[in-house]
């Protein structure tokens, strides 16, 4: 195992992994998947995670992977998600 660093990014905002945590190459996409959940989690809901990525670099600052985050929608204030235009519109 070696020690990767998880930054996530939307191209304007940064939330630098100070820490970072040993992992192995094949388990880099689960841990990020996991790193986009708690921040979608500890976020407001109205927030937008459409532009978002999980940046993955290794212990000498190469970065190794590049990981969306899941596709989620916005939210209302009440918590139910928000759908998009299109998908209301009769077809």
């Amino acid at each position: 195992m070696a020690k990767h660093f998880f930054h996530c990014t939307n191209g304007v905002d940064l939330v630098i992994d100070g820490r970072g945590q040993d992992a192995d190459d094949y388990n880099l996409d689960l841990i990020a998947q996991e790193i986009a959940d708690r921040m979608v989690r500890a976020l407001p809901a109205a927030f937008d995670w459409s532009a978002w990525i999980v940046s993955v670099h290794d212990a000498g600052g190469r970065q190794v992977a590049l990981v969306p985050f899941p596709a989620y929608r916005r939210r209302t204030r009440t918590g139910a998600h928000r759908r998009d235009q299109q998908e209301l519109r009769p077809r």
